[in-house]
């Protein structure tokens, strides 16, 4: 049932399907109805928890219990509360630190079972010895993408939630050479999703602790080139951590609104993630003049 569960087994290998099987995740990402997802999210997450609880050796149910936490951290937690408004700040807070809390659990849930399987790994990768880490990721084997990118993805989600966290600050190396080393072993990945966290990291991040725009539009184009125009992601994160930035109001609404124009059926398994985030972009655009200086 773990196995069945988590889709990889209990060595961290993922379980190989027989042709024809059925994706029985795809109940879950193929819905359309946000709002049942989200109602129902908790409940998953925690019922995952018990039964790792019971079986605490078998590392695919570990490291889905850290992606699930990763998921529901920013999807669930701190998309409503980017929302909110300035006067409901205490709010906002509260639920971003709830945000963190869960991107930090998940993070540790699969540096926990990538420390089983790799002795010393997860000490290496929060540490500054940045030569070490180098060395550590080169450890990750194809099979290890999926958790790779998941722990670096609530890493860095914790981090920019706060980003005056001194025990964050000094441990970014770690999870961008996380990103770099499943990227190269999995360039195709998901929709470009390695390429978009990455991306959005070398854009927003000062250059002293590992900003790089240049490496970040890279990132974004892989991005791009991966998703083929079936995911909103990449454009939502350039509209956000480029255009923004740049006062670019025109490249804004046109990221805005080539993310809405894809069509969530085009990729059936991964119609939740579109429509969610087609809302969001939504949202972005009815926020547009709150974005931009007009001189």
């Amino acid at each position: 049932m773990s196995d069945m569960l988590a889709g990889i087994d209990k060595k961290g290998r993922k379980v190989e399907k027989k042709a024809g099987s059925p994706n029985i995740m795809s109940a879950v990402t193929g819905e359309s109805d946000t709002i049942l997802i989200s109602d129902f999210f908790p409940t998953a997450l925690k019922m995952y928890e018990i039964v790792q609880a019971s079986n605490p050796e078998h590392l695919g149910l570990q490291i889905t219990c850290g992606s699930l936490n990763v998921m529901y951290a920013n999807v669930f937690v701190q998309l409503p509360a980017d929302q909110l408004t300035d006067e409901q700040y205490d709010l906002k807070y509260a639920e971003y630190k709830r945000a963190k809390a869960h991107y930090l659990k998940g993070r540790d849930f699969i540096l926990g079972a990538l420390g089983k399987k790799y002795a010393g790994f997860a000490d290496v990768i929060l540490s500054d010895d940045n030569a070490a880490v180098d060395k550590a990721v080169l450890l990750l084997k194809q099979e290890d993408v999926d958790a790779a990118y998941w722990c670096a993805a609530g890493a860095l989600g914790a981090f920019a939630l706060d980003p005056l966290d001194p025990e964050l600050l000094g441990r970014l190396y770690g999870p961008v050479a996380m990103l770099e080393r499943a990227a190269a072993l999995n360039p195709d990945y998901n929709l470009g999703a390695i390429w978009s966290v990455l991306a959005a990291f070398y854009f927003s991040a000062p250059a002293d602790f590992g900003g790089d725009t240049e490496r970040g539009m890279y990132c974004y184009n892989e991005a791009l080139r991966v998703a083929d125009g079936k995911s909103p992601s990449p454009y939502i994160m350039y509209a956000e951590s480029v255009c923004t930035k740049n006062n670019d109001e025109t490249g804004f609404i046109d990221c805005l609104q080539k993310a809405l124009a894809i069509n969530p059926d085009d990729v059936p398994d991964n119609r939740l993630a579109t429509i969610i985030f087609q809302n969001k972009a939504r949202w972005l655009l009815g926020q547009t003049e709150n974005y931009f200086i007009h001189w």
